[in-house]
């Protein structure tokens, strides 16, 4: 099944957060579709251990990083290298982006050889 779901067509709730996730279990990639409400934050944090392509789906803001702001509009492709600080701000009319990323490997304690 190549189509996992489009990002045109998704609930309006929740009004923040992940509003999509891959549920595949077999996968070699992680991917969310994030919803900020008007004026709504995520605060300026250092990365996880791995590269993050975003892609800008619906509204607009600013991306903020330790060397500047970038405005964000629908089509925008940024790429946040793993281990630098992000942070968004949703405009007037709300933020929706997609991430993509490789699959961060769960922590799994074993026994003792």
């Amino acid at each position: 099944m190549p189509v996992l779901t489009n990002t045109s067509d998704q609930p309006e709730e929740p009004r923040r957060g992940a509003v999509w996730s891959i549920a595949e279990s077999d996968r070699e990639l992680d991917s969310n579709l994030i919803r900020l409400p008007a004026q709504g934050i995520i605060e300026p944090h250092v990365g996880a251990e791995v590269d993050t392509l975003i892609h800008v789906v619906r509204g607009g803001g600013t991306l903020v990083t330790v060397d500047c702001e970038e405005p964000l509009r629908p089509g925008d492709v940024a790429l946040l290298p793993r281990r630098t600080t992000r942070g968004f701000r949703a405009g007037e009319q709300g933020l929706e982006y997609l991430t993509v990323h490789r699959r961060r490997q769960s922590l799994r304690i074993q026994g003792a050889s």
